[in-house]
C-alpha cells in the first residue's frame, strides 16, 4: 500500500471547492479509517482541518472504513477497478460508512462521496476522465407529447419524447425513480435515429407525468408490482399502436426487460436489459433498508448521492452530475417504490424458466462498473448460466447509468449490439 502523506491529503481537501459547497452547514468530524492509520476531517460550516492518528483514537461523527485488502485495490493509480471507485460501489467490496446517519451520512452523502474520492486522488492522482461530451445539436430534435393511457383500472396523462426516422419502434425505460431525461442523448444520437423510432416515456408518478387520475396517492406509499409495471408498458405500446417494438430499459428497466421477455414475449420484437440481475439474493439486506428512501425524517439528499456513486468514474464529469440532478427532481418515495421491485419484485428464480422458450432476441448488457457485470451468483453471469438463450455482454468502462453519464461510450457499445438484435429479428 502506498505511503499516504498528511500534507497532500490536507491540501487537496482544503482547496476543493466542490467539497466545501457539499459540506456547507455541517459541523462534524468525519474519519477515514485504514487498518494502521486514521485521518480526521473536522468540518465547521465551510472550513475544514485535517489530522492523522492511530485507529480508534478519539471520537468522530461519521466514519468511512474498510479492511486492508480493500484499500490495496482502492489506492492504486490509474483507472479504478470496478467496486472501488466510490462509496456506493465500495459497499459491495467491503467499504462501509457508519455513524450519525440522520444528521451527517444521509444529508451529506454527496460530500462524503467527494471526500472519499479526494482522499484516493490525493494518494494516486486524479481520475482519467473523458472530455466533456459535445451534444448532437443538429439532431437533438426530440418532440415531447402527452397521451392519455389506461392501465391497472386507472387512467394517466403520460409524457413521452419521440425521435428518429428508422422503421423499428424502440421503447426506452429509465432507472428507478427517474424519467426520460436520462435518454436525451440517445434520442439525439444520429446512429440510433437512423435505425429506430424511439419513445422515451415517463411512467405515471415520474418526471413530467402526474399520478393516475382518481388515485388518492397522497394517502399511501407508491409500491408498484411487476404486473403493475408491465401493464403500463404494454398499455403505452398499445395506445401508440406500435407493432412489435423493441424494449430497452436500464436498472429497474433492465429488470423489466427480462420480466417482459418472460411474461409478455408476444407483444415485443426484442428485449435489451441494461444492468439487469438474475435474482435479489445478494441484495436482500439492502431491500430491508429501502424504506429509508420514503421516510420523511431521512434527508432526500441520500438517494441522489448514492446514485451519483454508481456513475462511471471515467465518463465526462458533468454527465455524471446530471444523474444527481435528475434524482433530486423526483417526488419523495417514488425511487423507493421502484426499488422495491428492483430489489425484491424481480426474481428470475420464479419466472426465468419461461425465458428458455422465448425465440425473440433477449440481451443483457452490463456496464463494467455495475454489479451485474461481476456478481457471478446473482448478476448477468448468473442469467447467462441459468438461461443460455440470453446473450450476456459486458461493456468496458460503462456504469449503471451509461446512457446518461457517458453518452458517447454508450453509443459506441450499444449500436453494434442493437445491429445484432436487428439482424436476428430479420432472419425470422
Amino acid at each position: 500500500m502506498p505511503t499516504i502523506e498528511l500534507a497532500a491529503v490536507s491540501n487537496r481537501v482544503g482547496q476543493d471547492v466542490e467539497l466545501a459547497y457539499q459540506m456547507r452547514g455541517l459541523a462534524a468530524t468525519i474519519r477515514i479509517s485504514l487498518p494502521d492509520v486514521s485521518f480526521d476531517f473536522k468540518f465547521d460550516n465551510g472550513s475544514v482541518s485535517t489530522s492523522q492518528s492511530k485507529p480508534g483514537t478519539g471520537s468522530c461523527d461519521a466514519e468511512i472504513v474498510a479492511g486492508e485488502d480493500f484499500w490495496k485495490c482502492a489506492l492504486r493509480a490509474g483507472v479504478p477497478a470496478p467496486g472501488y471507485e466510490s462509496l456506493t460501489m465500495g459497499g459491495l467490496k467491503g467499504l462501509s460508512t457508519r455513524g450519525d446517519f440522520l444528521r451527517v451520512i444521509a444529508p451529506y452523502q454527496m460530500g462524503l462521496q467527494r471526500l472519499y474520492r479526494i482522499f484516493v486522488e490525493a494518494v494516486v492522482g486524479p481520475l482519467p476522465r473523458k472530455a466533456e461530451f459535445v451534444p448532437n445539436r443538429a439532431t437533438d430534435t426530440a418532440v415531447g407529447r402527452y397521451r392519455y393511457i389506461r392501465a391497472n383500472d386507472t387512467e394517466a396523462r403520460v409524457y413521452y419524447e419521440e425521435a428518429g426516422h428508422g422503421s423499428i419502434p424502440l421503447l426506452l425505460h429509465a432507472t428507478a425513480g427517474a424519467d426520460s431525461r436520462q435518454y436525451r442523448n440517445v434520442l439525439a444520437d444520429p446512429e440510433m435515429q437512423a435505425r429506430f423510432r424511439m419513445y422515451a416515456y415517463d411512467l405515471p408518478y415520474h418526471g413530467r407525468s402526474l399520478p393516475p387520475m382518481g388515485v388518492r396517492w397522497w394517502e399511501r406509499a407508491y409500491k408498484p408490482t411487476l404486473e403493475y409495471l408491465m401493464n403500463w408498458v404494454v398499455a403505452f405500446a398499445d395506445a401508440l399502436e406500435l407493432d412489435q417494438p423493441f424494449f430497452m430499459g436500464c436498472s429497474v428497466g433492465g429488470q423489466l426487460a427480462l420480466d417482459l421477455a418472460a411474461e409478455r414475449p408476444e407483444r415485443f420484437g426484442a428485449f435489451v436489459s441494461l444492468n439487469g440481475m438474475y435474482d435479489p439474493s445478494s441484495r436482500v439486506a439492502d431491500a430491508t433498508l429501502n424504506d429509508r428512501f420514503r421516510t420523511p425524517s431521512i434527508s432526500s439528499y441520500l438517494a441522489p448521492g448514492m446514485n451519483f456513486g454508481a456513475t462511471s468514474p471515467v465518463g465526462p464529469e458533468s454527465s455524471a452530475y446530471e444523474i444527481q440532478w435528475i434524482y433530486h427532481s423526483g417526488y419523495p418515495g417514488i425511487y423507493a417504490g421502484d426499488n422495491d421491485y428492483y430489489l425484491v419484485g424481480h426474481d428470475l428464480k420464479r419466472n426465468g424458466h419461461k425465458l428458455r422458450a422465448v425465440t425473440k432476441p433477449v440481451y443483457l448488457v452490463a456496464g463494467e462498473y455495475d454489479p451485474a457485470a461481476f456478481d457471478q451468483d446473482h448478476g448477468g453471469i448468473a442469467v447467462k448460466k441459468n438461461i443460455p438463450n440470453v446473450e450476456f455482454i459486458v461493456a468496458p468502462g460503462l456504469s449503471h447509468f451509461a446512457m446518461t453519464d457517458d453518452p458517447q461510450g454508450f453509443s459506441t457499445a450499444i449500436v453494434p449490439i442493437l445491429d445484432r438484435v436487428i439482424a436476428q429479428t430479420r432472419k425470422k
